[in-house]
């Protein structure tokens, strides 16, 4: 049909061009606005086909409501500009011109208003679609904002968003729980409210930054707790914008570092206990060779006391020396020799603590050992009243050193002797085979020890009774030795007792050991 019209226009403006070439006065004018108005026809119909492919991403109802939108303008176009030429033709019309006329005109009416019926019936086919796509738009709007949301409510972080006047406006779980308060009690404060007393001015230099620069971040403020506890945070602000550009304030990510700080005071404090203990062992040293120097010291003017006490007993004649002479003089041999077994007590701890005594061990017959110091004893615990008793096995030998396991069954006896009841005292030593090793033990029935000090007693100078006005002696060195002689020949030193009851100590040395 459109095939017809354009035949038609064609031939209406054919039939016009003979009569105007008839027509000697014909206007050049006229040509070429006949010319103008092909070309112009031409290229509607060429732009139309050369924009048809950009339809091609759309949904099919929009494409072929604006197909036939587009159709109905170039049909209207033609028409009006056909009906116009015919309209404003120098010659008079014919009847059979006008009837075509008339026709064409009916003809382009209807064309349009069928065009335009169905291009609103396509529209109205797609605006469901339409809404459907702004609908989904919508939700997928309102996910995004709760996702949002989500993440900023229930980040393990601390989030807070402020005013540019420095008002809380919003914040997170995390930053209400760890601070102590309810989300209402925090809205509407102040950041200030929320500052360590002490970190005021670096909150509000850390504010001021933000509003210079529009950035802050990893700044270290200490903030206050409900409670008035303070905690380290490190703090990082960026803007916020509305939709139309203007800062209304900043989101703020807040992170707890007190496990961190924690961890570096913890660090801190592990630097300065090393460089107290080196300090300690510097000490120490000194104190080794002060210990060494002393000792020395002392024990020089001791050896000629001590000989010439022995001299003066043994060899000066009684008449010569009064009564009370002679009794000073065994005094002084007396304390001097006291004098000495602390010096040398002071000298075997300091041996045993730098590893540097030294054992001579020798194959012996423990059971006569046991015999030879409970006959060397057995007059003392007579003359104390005292019931002493030998329990040992028979037949034990061992490899050991045992000028040292003397030493440390003397020091347990004579403590003994100190702590038991007067003339009802009981002591017992005893060696037994048990497990591949010799277990000695010194038993008595004394006071006993409390169980809170019962492992201290091993330790160098420490003594239950440390008063001034204590009835028993001692440097409290005499069980760290005993226990340090033990170890030293692979053994082990341990106690049981009971306030009351008595202590009973044992010690145990390996049955073979290589004589080295």
């Amino acid at each position: 049909m459109l095939s017809s019209i354009l035949k038609s226009c064609t031939a209406t403006l054919g039939q016009r061009e003979k009569t105007k070439q008839k027509d000697k006065k014909g206007s050049d004018f006229e040509k070429k606005r006949r010319l103008h108005v092909s070309i112009l026809l031409k290229i509607t119909m060429n732009r139309f086909a050369k924009r048809l492919p950009w339809l091609d991403d759309m949904k099919i109802v929009p494409k072929i409501s604006i197909m036939f939108s587009v159709f109905s303008l170039v049909i209207s176009s033609v028409g009006y500009v056909s009906l116009n030429q015919l309209s404003n033709a120098a010659e008079p019309i014919t009847a059979d011109s006008e009837k075509l006329l008339t026709n064409t005109t009916h003809i382009i009416i209807i064309y349009v208003l069928i065009f335009t019926l169905v291009t609103i019936c396509f529209l109205v086919l797609s605006f469901k679609p339409m809404i459907n796509s702004l609908r989904k738009s919508q939700e997928l709007h309102s996910r995004s904002q709760k996702v949002y949301q989500d993440l900023y409510e229930n980040s393990p972080a601390l989030y807070r968003t402020i005013s540019t006047d420095g008002i809380i406006v919003n914040c997170n779980k995390s930053y209400a729980e760890r601070l102590g308060y309810t989300k209402e009690e925090i809205i509407g404060k102040s950041i200030f409210n929320h500052t360590a007393d002490n970190d005021i001015e670096a909150m509000r230099d850390s504010f001021e930054t933000w509003k210079r620069t529009g950035m802050v971040k990893n700044r270290e403020i200490w903030l206050k707790a409900k409670n008035g506890a303070i905690l380290p945070t490190l703090i990082s602000a960026s803007n916020l914008y509305d939709e139309n550009q203007r800062l209304i304030g900043s989101n703020t990510i807040i992170e707890d570092i007190s496990e961190i700080y924690e961890a570096r005071k913890k660090i801190e404090r592990q630097a300065i206990l090393e460089l107290q203990f080196t300090e300690l062992k510097k000490m120490e040293k000194l104190k080794d060779e002060f210990t060494s120097m002393i000792t020395h010291e002392l024990k020089t003017p001791l050896f000629p006391i001590l000989g010439y006490c022995e001299m003066l007993i043994k060899h000066v004649s009684s008449n010569n020396l009064t009564s009370e002479q002679q009794k000073m003089i065994k005094e002084i041999y007396k304390n001097s020799n006291k004098m000495h077994r602390r010096i040398r007590d002071l000298l075997t701890a300091q041996k045993l603590e730098m590893g540097r005594m030294k054992f001579d061990k020798i194959k012996f017959d423990v059971t006569e050992f046991m015999i030879e110091i409970y006959r060397e004893y057995l007059p003392l615990m007579q003359e104390k009243q005292v019931d002493f008793v030998n329990s040992s096995e028979e037949k034990l030998i061992l490899i050991s050193d045992k000028h040292r396991i003397r030493q440390i069954i003397d020091n347990l006896v004579l403590n003994s002797t100190d702590f038991i009841p007067v003339k009802q005292g009981r002591i017992e030593i005893s060696a037994r085979s048990k497990d591949e090793m010799i277990v000695f033990y010194v038993k008595d029935n004394g006071i006993g020890i409390p169980k809170d000090q019962q492992e201290l007693l091993f330790h160098k100078f420490y003594q239950v009774d440390t008063s001034l006005g204590r009835k028993h002696g001692g440097n409290g060195l005499g069980l760290a030795i005993c226990k340090g002689i033990t170890v030293g020949l692979g053994g082990r030193m341990w106690m049981e007792s009971e306030e009351g009851n008595g202590t009973t100590f044992y010690f145990s040395i390996p049955e073979s050991r290589n004589m080295d």
